[in-house]
């Protein structure tokens, strides 16, 4: 199976997907039995089942380290500030302990998860099919971006746009630190954040604006750029594997 992955990559990558979160599933099934509560029981499940990919995927592990090239990192920490700026400046309101502890596990699941099968492993096998370093960095995002339109459900076609856009930046950047860094523990961190800026806000009625789209516009268009530029041959640094 493995062979097939190094041989098959983007059929694997779809192949572990639908198995991965199948799995992780099936925690959320067992939590129901015993009366916990689902987003715990999903939560659990990704975080297991990434850490058996882990062990069966060690490799993508054996990079540089958490701290190399921190200023390679400092443009993805946007995002988590747009999430704050935004949800802040459309009058959402920061909830109290219980979201900052609750939000960590919600938050840490799928940074791991995600970024063990994205990055870690689809690029792993990019790689080891003889893709270049710009391939990894496309496909990847757009197949991250494309899982991510799975949360569509009840949008408009803006709604629709701007989630696919979102996600794919999000995916050429993560993308991008990981081929330049080598670290899968520098964008699980990253995606963490992302993610945890959003769960600690309580829930309420948003005002967007022009101003707004304008100034997300300008965020995707500027972190695209950017992951574009450092992935550029002559900039790369190969990870170790």
């Amino acid at each position: 199976m493995l062979k097939f992955g190094e041989n098959h990559p983007v059929a694997f990558e779809f192949i572990l997907i639908v198995i991965s979160f199948a799995a992780a599933a099936l925690f959320s099934v067992a939590g129901n039995v015993f009366n916990l509560h689902p987003d715990f029981g999903t939560s659990v499940g990704r975080i297991i089942v990434a850490g058996a990919l882990l062990i069966i995927y060690r490799g993508v592990l054996r990079g540089s380290s958490v701290f190399t090239n921190p200023l390679i990192v400092l443009p993805a920490l946007l995002f988590p500030a747009w999430n704050i700026f935004y949800n802040l400046s459309s009058g959402m309101t920061i909830g109290g302990i219980p979201f900052f502890a609750e939000g960590i596990l919600t938050a840490l699941a799928p940074a791991l998860f995600e970024e063990v099968i994205f990055r870690g492993i689809f690029i792993s096998n990019l790689r080891k099919n003889n893709r270049s370093d710009r391939y990894c960095l496309f496909v990847t995002a757009a197949v991250f971006a494309l899982l991510h339109l799975t949360n569509i459900v009840g949008m408009g076609m803006t709604g629709v746009l701007v989630q696919f856009g979102y996600s794919f930046v999000i995916g050429l950047v993560l993308a991008a630190v990981y081929l330049k860094n080598g670290s899968l523990l520098q964008i699980v961190i990253v995606h963490f954040l992302i993610d945890y800026t959003n769960s600690i806000f309580v829930e309420q009625a948003s005002i967007s604006s022009i101003v707004h789209l304008i100034l997300f516009v300008i965020l995707l268009a500027a972190e695209a750029a950017y992951a574009i530029v450092i992935t550029a041959e002559e900039n790369l640094t190969k990870p170790a594997h």
